[in-house]
Formats: C-alpha cells, structure tokens, sequence
C-alpha cells in the first residue's frame, strides 16, 4: 500500500495540473488559428506538414511537474509492522562459582558442566531476557537482564571459581541478588538455580519465603552426585592437591538435591540432574511450560524510499520535453533547477546512513556546560532540508578536527529536528569531545534510549572523562552488551573500575581523618577539663553577687563505656564502607 510521509505537499499536483489544462486550451486555440490561416492541404504543400502547436512538449513538461509534486511528497511503500506483541520471561540465571563447584564427580567438573550447559541452553531461549548473578557466601550481578543472549555467552565463558571473594555458600544471597535484577511484579519472573545444594551460610527458609512472595517461578539444576568427591586445589607450582578440613582430613563434597527440591516445591517448580544425558531439552521444556508475560514492543522500521524511481521518471519527461523544444538552454535550466530542489525536499528528514560520529575517547578541553548552545540560521529554517543539511555539515567539519564548528552545526540540526535520536548523538558526542560533558550527558543517554548504536560507548566515556564513575559503568555496561567485542569499551570499563575503587578509597580515607582530627579534639578537650575544673578550684569572689567557690566537678564514671560504644560504631562505619565482600574465615568455605 502507497503511502506518503508528506501528504500534504500533494497540493503541489494543482500546479501541474493547471498548466496542462492551459496547455490544452492553448493547443486547441493554435489549432483554430492554423485553419484560418489554410486547409491542412496548403500546409503540407507549402511546409511539407502542418506546424506543431507545442502540446506533446507541454504536457511531457507537465507530467514531470506532476512527479516531481509526488516525490517531495515522500511516497513509500513495503513497509513492516510497525507493533506487535511478543511473550517473553524475565530469566534470572543464579550460578553457584563455591569451591565444591570444582569437583569432578560430573566432568570436567560440576561449575565446566554448569557454564557448557548454560550455553547450548542460550539459543532455546532466544526471544527472553536472562541476567546473570554468580555467588559463594556472597552473590552479585554479572549480567543485566538483556535480550543479547551473544553477550551472556561471553560473559559465561569468563565465570571462574573464586571470582566472589567471600568463600562459602549462601543460597539466601544467591535469592535477594537474583530478586533486585527482577521486575517486582507480573508474571514470566524466572529463577535457575544451578548448585549443588549446599548451603553453608544463610537461611534457606527466608529465601524461599522471599521467593514465595514475590510470587517468582524456579527451576533448579541439581550439579553433582549424591557420592560426592575431593575439592581439588591447584598450588603455585601447578600441582593438584585437595582441600583438608580444620580436622585435617579431605573435605568430601556431595550434591543435596533435597535442598534445591525444598526450594523449588515451595513455589511450584522444577527440579532436574545436571547428569541427565538430555539436559537441556528437560530445562528448555520446563521453561516452555512456565507462565509467561505478553509485551507490547514497539519497533521502529524505516519505510522504504520511493521517491528516487519519480525523479527519474521526471526526468525522463524533461529530457523528452527538451528534445523537442526550441528554447533548449531555457529548458536545461529549468531541468537542473528542478531536479536539484525535489531532491533536497524529498531528502528532507530521511537520515544519513553512518553520518553520527563515534568518539574513542574523546579529548577534554575548557568548554563552560552552561554556555548556550548555537542555534539555526533564520534561512537554514526557510530552506527545506535544513537539518539534514546542518548535520551533513557537522559531519564534515568533524572529520576536518574543527570540534567548536561540528558543535555549531550539530545544534542546529538538533534545533530543527528535536526528536531525531541521530541528531541528539551527534550533538552530544561533539559536546562531549569539546569538553562540555554536563550537557553532553543527557543528550547522549537520550540518543542511547532511542536505540542510536554507539551513544552507550560515548555516554560512559564522556562520564569517565567527568570523573563519574558509577555512571560510565553504567553506560559502558550497556555499551558491552551492545557489542561484546568492543575492546575500547571493556577498556574504558576497567578504568572506570579502578576510577570508582580509587574514588571510595579516597573517601574513606576522608572520613578516617575526619574521624581521627574529631577523636583528637574530643581527647584534648578532655583533656583541658580537668585542667580548667582545677584552675576554677579557688576562684575570686564575684563583687556581683554573694556566691560560694565553685565545686569540683566529678568525673563522669561512663565515658569510658561511651569511648567503646564510639570505636565500636568506627569499626561498623568501615566494615559498610568496604565496596566488596571481605574475604575473611569461616568454618566451611568451600
């Protein structure tokens, strides 16, 4: 079906059609005045045929007017859907990384069994968004919920035992982590759970209640054998030797299947052995059956262009006309004139294929974020096409390293076309590279809401380059996601890692000498006390008042329990300040 994305430049096609009707009338008038003059047997005699009235040439000028109307009308067709609704789930994959993961009753052992698993799993849930989340005796988030299930297999193939710092196993983290990457409500809300089932710290009973009221599915993978086996432990030298208990005897692991059953029956899952031979059709059926979600997605398509196939048809005509015309150079400035103007309407609001630019990196200089952005000539707003004209500047003074002149031209495409996400990623990313990162920043998170590849990358780099570091890991995460073999971006991520390390150690640094200069003046001022309480032993009698001499004072019997209770709330203030899991001691920690 023809559409038009400018329907109401079709008013143009009263023109042409004007001129073909005096054309006509101009014609039929030529014609009357030829039969006045003689009989069409005295013009062949005395000019071999009767003189052409001009019409043929008219209405082939006409008839490119007319398609030239219809492509500045933009008309298009082969377009898709515009909605449509999907049904999807909410996967959170919560995988156990606890030493007794590395035993090798499943080969090659049961956390290699997990992660293969876990990939030939990933295609069979193609159209879901799974997250990942790995624990010990802590748990955190490795992977946002996303649809790239290409950059879920990725970050798997990094998870390594010992990658969690606190040693152990707490199921009940593994639950609340798995629970905050979750929507808090509908349904399609899924856990896979892949452990062996031991659980040497936490509650198993809060987490299961945790999941019983947010009303969230699970399917546990039950990894390893009911025998059990060592924990092997590699040393400095590559041997292999296994895991001893505080008694000094090899630590034998086994797989509580129990445990995971227990879970899974208090919220109507499913339990399956990671040793099944077809382990992956019995958890992609299990998901299968699992109560599902439907989504309104909308997903923007560009309509196919029709307009270049009515200039060429135009031009054809015009091309027909001026062959047979006697005024040709008239006729070819009208040509040129007339191509050159439908194609700059036509082309109006159609964006550039590649014509935003991708910062690596972009220099910082002294530009101020609160200067006011450039704006749009008043003829770039006359002429048609001013945006794509400005961005298509932008671009080109871009490539000639004039930041300050992409950024003039970028704002004005911007100004013209507000809603355009390209518009706001070329504007932003200029910005950020001329240093104005504060105004950078929510232009580029917008271009990334829009769906523009590349605003992630220069949003988390303009962050890093502001000194944000909770926020470029934000972006660079998604930037990851976007394209896993982004070297820049995983680059950029570990910077801004080491920035937001840096920045809470200098932090707490901060806080511990305020801590200390207060401690010290609470020391001296104590100290001072009993100096003035002894000095004011003796005072002078006041000539004011009849007043005795002022009582020592006693001291107070508690301020040794208050300086405790102080040291106590430091040491609790810097245990909250630690930005990951302690690696400390436990009883079990494999």
């Amino acid at each position: 079906m023809v559409s038009f994305a400018e329907p109401t430049r079709l008013a143009l096609l009263a023109a042409p059609a004007a001129a073909a009707l005096l054309a006509y009338l101009r014609h039929r008038r030529r014609l009357d005045q030829q039969r006045r003059l003689a009989s069409p047997g005295v013009w062949r005699r005395l000019l071999g045929g009767v003189p052409s009235t001009g019409w043929f040439r008219l209405l082939a000028w006409c008839g490119a007017a007319a398609l030239m109307a219809l492509a500045v009308a933009r008309p298009q067709w082969g377009e898709l859907p515009a909605e449509e609704t999907i049904r999807t789930r909410d996967l959170v994959v919560a995988l156990d990384v606890s030493d007794s993961m590395l035993c090798a009753d499943l080969r090659p052992s049961r956390l290699g069994r997990s992660i293969e698993t876990l990939i030939r799993l990933l295609p069979e849930l193609e159209g879901n968004r799974v997250a990942v989340v790995v624990f010990a005796g802590e748990a955190y988030a490795l992977v946002p919920l996303t649809t790239d299930l290409s950059a879920v297999a990725v970050f798997l193939g990094g998870v390594q035992s010992g990658m969690v710092a606190l040693p152990g196993s707490n199921l009940e983290r593994a639950v609340d982590s798995s629970l905050e990457l979750l929507p808090e409500e509908g349904e399609g809300r899924v856990l896979l759970l892949f452990t062996d089932g031991e659980n040497l710290q936490g509650d198993v009973a809060d987490a299961t209640a945790a999941l019983r009221e947010g009303m969230v599915g699970v399917l546990g993978v039950v990894a390893g054998t009911e025998q059990g086996g060592p924990i092997p432990e590699i040393d400095e030298k590559g041997g292999v030797h296994y895991k001893r208990g505080a008694d000094g005897q090899p630590v034998v692991t086994r797989a509580h299947p129990d445990v995971v059953q227990k879970i899974a029956d208090a919220v109507d899952g499913e339990v399956v052995s990671l040793g099944d031979p077809d382990v992956v059709g019995e958890i992609a059926a299990a998901v299968e059956l699992l109560r599902t979600r439907e989504v309104e997605t909308t997903r923007s398509v560009r309509r196919i262009e029709r307009f270049p196939l009515f200039l060429a048809a135009a031009a054809v005509l015009l091309v027909v006309g001026f062959a047979v015309s006697p005024w040709r150079r008239a006729a070819t400035a009208v040509l040129i004139f007339g191509l050159a103007a439908s194609t700059s309407l036509a082309q109006q609001g159609v964006s550039p294929a590649g014509s935003a630019p991708s910062v690596r990196g972009p220099p910082a200089t002294t530009a101020s974020p609160e200067d006011a952005l450039p704006q749009a000539s008043w003829w770039q707003r006359l002429i048609p096409g001013g945006s794509r004209r400005l961005a298509r500047s932008g671009v080109g003074r871009w490539r000639a390293a004039d930041v300050e002149g992409a950024v003039t031209a970028f704002a004005g495409a911007k100004e013209l076309d507000p809603e355009r996400p390209a518009r706001l990623y070329d504007l932003g990313t200029a910005l950020a590279a001329s240093g104005n990162l504060e105004t950078a920043a929510p232009l580029l998170e917008a271009a990334d809401e829009g769906g523009v590849r590349g605003a992630a990358y220069n949003s988390g780099t303009a962050a890093l380059e502001g000194m944000q570091a909770e926020a470029a890991l934000k972006s660079l995460r998604r930037a990851m996601l976007e394209d896993p073999n982004d070297v820049d971006a995983k680059h950029n991520y570990e910077l801004a890692l080491r920035m937001r390390e840096k920045q809470q150690q200098q932090q707490q640094q901060q806080q511990d000498q305020e801590q200390d200069q207060d401690q010290e003046n609470d020391q001296e001022n104590q100290e001072q006390q009993p100096k003035d309480d002894q000095g004011e032993s003796t005072p002078t009698p006041s000539s004011s008042a009849n007043q005795g001499a002022a009582p020592t004072p006693t001291p107070d019997p508690n301020q040794p329990l208050y300086a405790a209770l102080e040291r106590a709330e430091a040491d609790a203030r810097d245990a909250m300040r630690s930005p990951t899991p302690r690696a400390g001691k436990v009883e079990k920690d494999w």
